[in-house]
């Protein structure tokens, strides 16, 4: 055979024999309907995940508190979690470590608060009382949060109705009467008021939590030992994409569109979170201590033994 004809075959089947070390690490992030994810957007859609080898599809699920059980079945091996909920699910056996942060908000920059219908009543803190509170989570971020809010204002969150609601579904359920108010975070939020379901109340969140990490991606512990360079690729895949945001806001926005199905013209308006990567020491023991103090949590779960370090 002419050696120019070799060559080439050669060099086929060594690029067929190196194939399988480059196969990407196969996995499914699911996120709630909500923007604090657009990170996660981001690297998917400008290929921040598979140039680190990773195949990420994204799934969104309507209620943040099936996640972890999700994650269990093996249909997902990435969260976005809040910190409640990946302490429950720590102290339930369940082994999910902190991998990278999504999102934070502050008094300065609040994207989340509680709504009230105008035919509530609802003009103080103790007006709460007897009223039905939708919830995007029983036991959620917000639910504890707004617990917490209550607590420091002189009124009792016992004796207020909490009843789990998606975000999409909390307008129309404000308009019906169904109930009272609304624990509701961006686009929602806008919506609420935009659509006359609801005024805002209180940005309660930021009252408590002031520039507290709130929203991150959690990958269970047993798929980082059979795919170790997973958390480490992910974590830098979504610290380009917040880079990316920060100088390309306009396009970035347009992944809502596509992701959360908003319309254009509310993708291009709403709020956006503080993005934030690094999670401190700190930031995950203000929530042990919260959600001990509300009795979510017994409290038995660390701080190290949720935050996964390289």
């Amino acid at each position: 055979m002419h050696s120019n004809l070799i060559r080439p075959i050669l060099f086929a089947a060594m690029a067929g024999l190196c194939w399988p070390a480059m196969a990407q690490i196969k996995m499914t992030l699911g996120y709630a309907p909500a923007n604090f994810s657009m990170a996660a957007f981001v690297a998917k859609d400008q290929g921040f995940f598979a140039k680190r080898g990773l195949d990420v599809t994204l799934q969104m699920i309507p209620i943040l508190q099936t996640i972890p059980s999700a994650i269990v079945s093996g249909s997902l091996q990435v969260g976005v979690l809040t910190p409640p909920s990946l302490l429950l699910a720590d102290e339930g056996g369940l082994d999910l470590l902190l991998v990278a942060g999504g999102a934070t908000q502050t008094k300065a920059h609040p994207v989340g608060g509680v709504s009230v219908s105008d035919k509530s009543g609802i003009k103080s803190p103790t007006d709460f009382h007897g009223k039905k509170v939708g919830v995007p989570g029983l036991n959620a971020m917000a639910h504890i949060v707004f617990q917490k809010w209550l607590k420091q204002r002189g009124a009792d969150p016992r004796k207020v109705t909490y009843i789990e609601v998606s975000f999409p579904q909390m307008a129309d359920m404000l308009k019906s009467g169904t109930i009272d108010a609304a624990l509701a975070v961006e686009p929602f939020l806008s919506r609420i008021e935009g659509s006359k379901s609801g005024h805002l109340f209180s940005n309660f969140q930021v009252e408590v939590m002031d520039g507290h990490i709130e929203i991150f991606y959690v990958m269970p512990k047993q798929f980082i030992q059979k795919n170790p360079s997973a958390p480490a690729a992910f974590k830098e895949a979504i610290r380009e994409g917040v880079e990316w945001i920060a100088n390309n806001t306009e396009l970035a926005r347009k992944t809502q569109i596509t992701y959360l199905k908003l319309p254009e013209s509310v993708a291009m308006t709403v709020k956006l979170p503080i993005f934030t990567v690094d999670v401190t020491r700190a930031d995950m023991q203000f929530w042990v201590d919260l959600c001990k103090e509300f009795g979510l949590t017994k409290g038995t779960v660390t701080v190290d033994q949720v935050l996964w370090r390289p």
